[in-house]
């Protein structure tokens, strides 16, 4: 038998109480917004100087991003 294909808000709605505040809590712990020098140590890690680091992230801040995300090194294009 096949089951209903269902959302992921139906998902978890049919989980306990316990799951979906995790899951919650989760997400939020993920979606929270990283701090400038954390944005500027993660731009550095990727090649940046920290001066271009610190201009960069001024510059990010000021725009309206959700969220930033980047390829595995192994899956990046060889120019």
């Amino acid at each position: 038998m096949t089951r209903p294909n269902l959302s992921i808000g139906d998902r978890l709605q049919a989980e306990p109480f316990k799951v979906r505040r995790r899951v919650l809590e989760l997400l939020d712990e993920l979606s929270a917004p990283l701090p400038p020098r954390e944005i500027e140590k993660a731009l550095t890690r990727s090649g940046y100087t920290r001066r271009e680091a610190k201009a960069l992230t001024l510059s990010l801040k000021k725009l309206p991003i959700i969220a930033i995300g980047s390829q595995p090194a192994s899956s990046k294009k060889q120019d």
